[in-house]
């Protein structure tokens, strides 16, 4: 369990990392700025950490309403959808509450926050806020540079992104037609995505077949 435990919150390559504005200057020429990573890219590291087949996700809509907002842009209605994770990995189970102005957004919320709890990301909360050059009229900012986790390469940007993801959206369909388990069983035999790229093609050759058959 410790060489999970070590897979699951090891740092994200910085090119996976995002960040967003928390709170502008007077001025509004400096925003304060904090990292974050979006769901998939949880996603993608627990099928990489104990598989596809070794985690499950559920959740439980606890409210969706309209409230009431003031600030300096006035009063205004605004959408709180929360949503509770209960997030298994190999057997052991721990949730967490999300919110959002969306179920989507809610409900990613909440897989992030149960994922920490597995050691997903938790070090992003240690990480200092960073004040950064911003573009009011542009609304953009440069984000700040992260290093590189020591050991490690940046991940390919080429072809092997773009199967990831051709291939998660065939487990997804297959999970929709009931199939999940046969298709776990084929990541399983490839070790994630596949070790080199012909791996990962012969992987998508086959989870595509599946779906046909």
């Amino acid at each position: 369990m410790d060489e999970v435990w070590q897979k699951l919150s090891e740092p994200f390559p910085p090119g996976e990392v995002q960040w967003r504005i928390e709170a502008l200057s007077r001025d509004k020429k400096r925003a304060l700025v904090v990292p974050y990573v979006d769901a998939r890219t949880v996603l993608d590291r627990l099928d990489r950490a104990v598989g596809p087949e070794g985690w499950q996700d559920a959740y439980e809509v606890l409210a969706d309403a309209e409230r009431t907002v003031k600030d300096e842009r006035g009063e205004r209605r605004e959408r709180l959808v929360e949503v509770k994770c209960r997030l298994t990995v190999l057997g052991v189970t721990k949730e967490d509450v999300g919110e959002g102005d969306s179920l989507k957004a809610a409900f990613s919320d909440a897989l992030k926050r149960a994922a920490v709890k597995f050691g997903v990301g938790r070090y992003l909360y240690r990480l200092e806020k960073q004040w950064v050059d911003y573009d009011p009229e542009k609304g953009r900012f440069t984000p700040p540079r992260l290093p590189e986790p020591p050991g490690e390469e940046a991940p390919p940007k080429e072809e092997k992104p773009e199967a990831y993801r051709l291939i998660d959206q065939l487990l997804e369909r297959l999970k929709e037609k009931g199939l999940g388990k046969e298709a776990a069983k084929i990541v399983t035999k490839y070790g994630g995505y596949g070790k080199t790229l012909e791996e990962t093609k012969r992987l998508y050759g086959e989870l595509r077949a599946l779906l046909k058959g």
